[in-house]
């Protein structure tokens, strides 16, 4: 599943670096690289993820659009993914939200919809209006097809440092 992913979302994300970190960490023997997932388009590894979830939706979920709940990457994955697919997306979002994250979802095209004071309210809100409308939730850890998008990291990782 991971190394299908791997090969679905190859062309729309970042092949990020893996900088070597050992000479931090001279003192345990150990050799520890860091994956710089900082540097994809929305400064996370989320956006595997999510990319990876909004390229295997059918034809007809694809016209539907799609619902999301986050207060930050996963949201900025989900908006970013969508607006390259040209796909609606709706990204409901609780009042603790940063103020600059829900800018950056709104800039990527997604619709921000409020939703409660923590991030709980806005996932149960997000879910009961994708579950209403017929669209496809997108979560941020319970989607296989989302898990397999942020396990290409290791696909990666194996490629880089074999």
């Amino acid at each position: 599943m991971v190394s299908a992913a791997h090969r679905r979302i190859r062309a729309w994300v970042i092949q990020t670096p893996a900088e070597d970190a050992s000479d931090a960490f001279a003192e345990a023997g150990a050799r520890v690289f860091f994956k710089m997932e900082n540097l994809q388009r929305t400064g996370s590894f989320k956006l595997r993820g999510a990319t990876n979830r909004i390229l295997a939706l059918t034809p007809t979920q694809q016209r539907r659009g799609i619902i999301a709940a986050s207060n930050g990457n996963h949201g900025l994955g989900v908006a970013a993914a969508a607006l390259r697919a040209g796909i609606a997306a709706e990204v409901y979002v609780s009042d603790q939200v940063a103020p600059s994250k829900a800018e950056r979802i709104e800039k990527m095209g997604a619709r921000i919809r409020r939703a409660g004071t923590n991030p709980l309210d806005a996932e149960l809100a997000a879910r009961a209006a994708a579950e209403k409308t017929g669209r496809v939730f997108i979560s941020p850890y319970n989607d296989l097809e989302v898990i397999a998008g942020q396990g290409t990291i290791a696909v990666e990782l194996l490629e880089q440092l074999p």
